[in-house]
């Protein structure tokens, strides 16, 4: 800013002095004609008498002198203001009938020059070459471009001071968001928030929002992050209660260990994935919730559970495998808790939908319990086992499949899940 209004200074002081030049070599020249309509031709002199106007023609050392030369030098008339005074005369003669406009000094003071060739015809038909000569003082002119500069050097003085106040509370205003900003980042390093807030301008929401998907992620992320490695550990409960139960032969064992290794390695991918599944597997449900039973069997071998799978061999449902196994899984370990002996998992389907149905014939949980029963943390039974997270887990991936789950009492006595998902 100080630059520009620096240069603007120097433009429009350059402009005014090119001015004032110009408005006094027109000065001069008007007051040329002047002296050159005064003029009378007698006896072969020159006579001005009163006819010449121009007051300080007649003033001593006024600041404005005049004289009239023959071409050899020789002065013909001069005015009286010049009086005591060498005139300088031209060092390059203009030519016939034009002028010629310059600078010199007299008596060491600046002072504009105006010549002008004429050739003066007398009444006897003679032809007189003259050099006119016109001096004005610079003084004026310095004294006005001096108090120009003064008045320009404090306006722009002013503007600038202006410029600068307004510049600094520009950007004070104009900042302000961003040390908000500041400040909430630091907030949140400092873990008082969570989020930014949305009072923002709006050049910086596109910012703010962005920041604030990125921190939803990254928190979500970590949520999967704590609720794998809890999911993990109740996943393996089963296969490794199998082991424990000590009735399995080395088949069976195997499998079991081959399931925690497939649980392993699907509890990782659902830690580092999220969103909507991949709809395009296909599971058959009837031998998979077999194997389940088969399992669930060896568990729980004191309470000799009856498990009725009246499923049709042919249902086939658009889940992982691994989904299917750990929320079917999930399920008929509560069920197989809950129950006294009899579990009976069905189904019923529609065009494009499958409802499994699973009933036990267990106490049941009152209405106002089954609300809450998908919520992580949260234990529906009173035998005092588990960590109320296999029905959080069966949340999420319903959830994560589009599907649906919803608890009611069962026929049997005990509590009826129906489970609905997309079919092939």
């Amino acid at each position: 800013m100080p630059v520009l209004l620096g240069i603007t200074g120097v433009a429009i002081d350059r402009a005014h002095t090119s001015s004032l030049i110009s408005a006094e070599q027109e000065q001069l020249r008007l007051q040329f004609f002047g002296l050159l309509g005064a003029i009378e031709w007698q006896d072969g002199e020159i006579e001005m008498g009163d006819r010449l106007k121009e007051p300080r023609f007649w003033q001593f050392r006024s600041g404005l002198y005049a004289e009239i030369r023959h071409r050899d030098g020789s002065v013909i008339w001069r005015s009286v203001s010049s009086d005591t005074l060498n005139l300088p005369i031209p060092d390059n003669m203009p030519r016939s009938g034009r002028e010629l406009f310059g600078e010199t000094e007299i008596n060491t003071e600046a002072f504009f020059t105006f010549y002008y060739h004429a050739i003066w015809e007398t009444e006897e038909e003679n032809e007189i070459p003259l050099l006119f000569s016109l001096y004005s003082q610079q003084s004026t002119l310095l004294h006005e471009q001096k108090n120009f500069r003064n008045q320009i050097s404090l306006w722009l003085g002013l503007v600038l001071l202006i410029s600068l106040f307004v510049s600094a509370l520009t950007l004070y205003w104009g900042l302000r968001p961003l040390r908000k900003l500041a400040k909430d980042l630091l907030r949140l390093e400092q873990g008082e928030t969570l989020q930014l807030s949305d009072d923002y301008p709006r050049e910086l929401q596109g910012i703010t929002y962005n920041l604030n998907q990125l921190l939803s992620k990254e928190k979500k992320q970590r949520e999967r992050y704590r609720n794998t490695l809890a999911d993990l550990a109740h996943s393996l409960k089963t296969p490794l209660a199998v082991l424990k139960s000590g009735s399995a032969d080395s088949s069976a064992a195997n499998e079991q260990i081959a399931r925690m290794d497939n649980i392993i390695n699907y509890q990782l991918k659902r830690a580092v994935s999220g969103g909507k599944q991949n709809l395009s597997s296909r599971t058959y449900i009837k031998p998979l919730i077999d194997r389940l039973t088969n399992s669930l069997e060896k568990v729980y071998r004191d309470k000799s559970i009856q498990f009725q799978n009246q499923l049709n061999a042919e249902l086939a449902l658009t889940i992982d495998e691994q989904d299917a196994m750990e929320l079917f899984g999930n399920l008929l370990d509560n069920a197989s808790k809950a129950c006294k002996e009899k579990i009976i998992i069905s189904a019923t389907e529609s065009q494009h939908q499958c409802h499994v149905l699973i009933d036990d014939d267990g106490l049941g949980i009152n209405e106002s319990q089954r609300q809450t029963l998908l919520q992580r943390g949260f234990r529906g039974d009173q035998y005092g086992q588990g960590q109320g997270l296999g029905l959080a887990i069966v949340r999420d991936i319903i959830d994560s499949y589009e599907g649906d789950i919803s608890f009611s009492q069962s026929s049997l006595g005990g509590l009826h899940v129906k489970l609905t998902l997309a079919k092939l």
